[in-house]
């Protein structure tokens, strides 16, 4: 279904509006000095400084720094260590003495790493010196060193890369609901951004409007006195121009109230000082509210906005979510079954003492063999002694047999995701038809408004001619043109009302930022 007839050209309409705002003879008052602002300049202005944007805008690199801390489970882990103690120890058998005295120093290096898979593995190599004074020692000072690996693979929970990933994916999906937020804040700020602009503008030429109207009376007003003092007219006259001057004074004021009201509205988007006036280098619009045809079917409109529409995105990544959370509480449902392979090498050295007969009770030391640290790391490296283990534990928590509490939560949370997203795309459904039914509407508008201004144009015109020729008084061409600033008033307003109309559609739909070719940073809408 269309909704959009063909429009008049959109020349004469802004011919109409600001020709027809002034007739022959009237005064017309000079332009306010400030900035010249396009549309386009100040809804670029907005993504460059509007503060609710730099703050919404610091929610993906939030993201983004919440995915790199969620990554650093998996990069490797480095551990360096060394001990050393010296202690002197009472001694309980006699042949050591009164006291056993002890000197021991170890460094231990170890590398290890999670593993998408479910896995951990570790890399280890440790190297120590024990010296002691106890009796009958063969080796004193030894030396050790111990070069190991260790693999632990989860079998049931905690098992794959599907389920290890999930904070991962949850991360990046709620980044990714943080862009769609930001479009979201975007698409809404550029919309005030129009909606202010072209409310500036229907308040200056309503200002304009009203000026010029103001002129008219007070010309009129001076024609009637000098007619009573001639005597062609009686005082009545005066007094009714004295009133239509005071009316359209009050008018006046009123309308440059809400130029001052509408454009700070347009300065806090923008983020401009709210001290600067149009009088001192405020805004001051260039752009005119000119009609351009469009025609969209309603179901081409609703099928873009459910597609473009940062709501739906951000619904769909929540229940990608839930999706994700699912399937992590379902996995910790089962068992913990770890099947552990550890394999090691050792190595020793040191000073061997040889004794009597191989035997250390004689404690007569014939000789000694002198080893290194060295040595007992060559002995490691070199896979001297080779020994491997293989473990499985089962463990299996009574909690998860009763309780199944975390997944129905999840489940819960899936299911009002889901409800969510019906009611967004019912309100979606609503907005579109709203922002098609009100674009209609504003077209009618513009021909309505058109129409009558130019009738009560040629009544005035009609009136003014009578009034000059003496024929009646000037009460009715007072009446006639109060009515003609009404209606280039309302000229105005369906104007401006049409442009905003087009903006909420763009913005009911999505497409603001791609129909206007807006950019915003780095990121692609």
């Amino acid at each position: 279904m269309r909704y959009i007839k063909k429009i008049r050209p959109a020349v004469g309409l802004a011919v109409v509006l600001l020709a027809g705002s002034l007739i022959s003879g009237q005064e017309k008052a000079p332009p306010a000095p400030g900035k010249t602002w396009t549309l386009r300049e100040c809804i670029a202005s907005a993504l460059a400084n509007n503060l609710d944007l730099s703050i919404e805008a610091l929610n993906p690199d939030l993201g983004d720094a919440e995915i790199a801390a969620t990554k650093e489970q998996y990069l490797p882990q480095f551990n360096l260590s060394y001990y050393k103690y010296d202690q002197t120890q009472p001694s309980s058998w006699g042949v050591e003495g009164t006291a056993v005295k002890s000197r021991y120093d170890n460094y231990a290096l170890t590398l290890s790493e999670r593993i998408v898979t479910g896995t951990t593995a570790s890399l280890s190599f440790s190297n120590s010196m024990n010296n002691t004074s106890r009796a009958f020692t063969v080796v004193n000072p030894a030396y050790n060193s111990n070069f190991s690996f260790s693999l632990t693979q989860s079998l049931l929970k905690g098992f794959g890369p599907k389920v290890n990933r999930i904070p991962i994916v949850q991360a990046e999906n709620s980044r990714d609901i943080s862009v769609a937020t930001l479009k979201s804040a975007i698409l809404q700020t550029v919309y005030s951004v129009e909606e202010a602009y072209w409310s500036l503008v229907s308040a200056i030429e309503n200002r304009k409007v009203q000026e010029s109207s103001l002129g008219q009376s007070r010309a009129l007003l001076e024609k009637n006195r000098e007619a009573v003092r001639i005597g062609s007219k009686s005082a009545l006259e005066i007094l009714n121009s004295e009133a239509e001057v005071a009316q359209y004074e009050d008018a006046l004021v009123s309308a440059r109230l809400n130029v001052e009201q509408t454009e700070a509205r347009l300065k806090q988007l923008l983020n401009l000082p709210a001290s600067s006036t149009s009088e001192s280098g405020g805004i001051v619009p260039a752009d005119l509210p000119t009609v351009e045809k469009k025609t969209v079917a309603v179901e081409d409109a609703l099928r873009t906005a459910l597609a473009e529409r940062p709501e739906m995105i951000q619904s769909g990544l929540e229940i990608a979510n839930f999706d994700q959370s699912i399937v992590s509480y379902r996995n910790q449902l089962l068992p913990q079954l770890d099947l552990t392979f550890s394999a090691w090498s050792p190595g020793q050295s040191g000073i061997l003492s040889v004794y009597d007969n191989n035997n250390p009770l004689t404690g007569n030391v014939i000789g000694k063999v002198e080893g290194s640290r060295g040595e007992a790391l060559k002995q490691a490296m070199r896979m001297t002694y080779k020994n491997w283990s293989l473990r499985l534990d089962l463990t299996l928590p009574t909690a998860n047999l009763f309780s199944r509490s975390s997944l129905a939560m999840a489940k819960m949370n899936k299911d009002q995701a889901e409800l969510r997203l019906e009611r967004q795309k019912q309100t979606i459904a609503y907005e579109i038809a709203d922002a098609i039914k009100t674009l209609a509407n504003a077209e009618r508008r513009i021909e309505s408004s058109r129409a009558a201004r130019e009738l009560q144009e040629k009544r005035v015109a009609a009136e003014t001619q009578r009034v000059q020729l003496g024929l009646v008084g000037s009460e009715w061409l007072l009446s006639y043109q109060r009515q003609l600033t009404s209606a280039r008033t309302s000229e105005i307003a369906a104007l401006v009302g049409y442009k905003i109309a087009v903006a909420k559609l763009e913005k009911a739909m999505g497409t603001t930022i791609k129909s206007l070719g807006l950019k915003f940073r780095d990121y692609v809408f």
